[in-house]
């Protein structure tokens, strides 16, 4: 991943939900091929925010962010190995998700509409992964191979090893280097 990318975020509202929280981490990219952590580093941590706009989700403090994510990646990552999900985390996305109502409104329109009612957005993002990791998303999440990457992805192909094109041609050119 290139140092643009990390303050263009392009993949941030592209794909589902759980992926703008989980992948705040790039695996392998960091000095001396360290991870990046975009919720320890405040410039990061301000990008990410305006790139997740008005959602709830870019409006949460930092240390709820951190505490959601850690369950999201534990379950994401079993999810893209094709491993059972910890008992642990299942608990704890299951103890977060039933904390999430919804009231049901009549607008003038005469439209029902869903409106979330927990405070904050964690319930809210664990009720949706819940859905990713049984629903249509079961058996599609991947974790990116390329070098300096790791971001988790939806794969729309079979065969598709990387999140995006710019990842799958920098894999391509590690490997004719080596």
């Amino acid at each position: 991943m290139t140092v643009r990318e990390f303050y263009e975020m392009p993949w941030i509202g592209r794909e589902h939900p759980v992926f703008d929280l989980t992948n705040t981490v790039v695996v392998g990219a960091g000095p001396g091929r360290g991870d990046v952590d975009f919720l320890a580093d405040p410039g990061l941590t301000a990008i990410w925010r305006e790139r997740a706009g008005d959602r709830a989700l870019a409006r949460e403090p930092l240390g709820a962010l951190r505490a959601l994510r850690e369950p999201l990646r534990a379950a994401v990552d079993a999810q893209a190995n094709g491993e059972p999900l910890p008992d642990p985390v299942r608990e704890e996305l299951n103890g977060l998700a039933a904390k999430a109502p919804v009231a049901l409104r009549l607008d003038a329109d005469g439209d029902l509409r869903r409106e979330e009612t927990a405070p904050g957005a964690g319930p809210a993002l664990a009720r949706e992964a819940l859905v990713l990791l049984a629903g249509e998303g079961r058996g599609r999440i991947r974790r990116c191979d390329a070098p300096s990457c790791g971001m988790y992805f939806l794969r729309t192909r079979r065969d598709q090893a990387w999140c995006s094109v710019v990842c799958g041609n920098r894999a391509r050119a590690t490997r004719r280097r080596a």
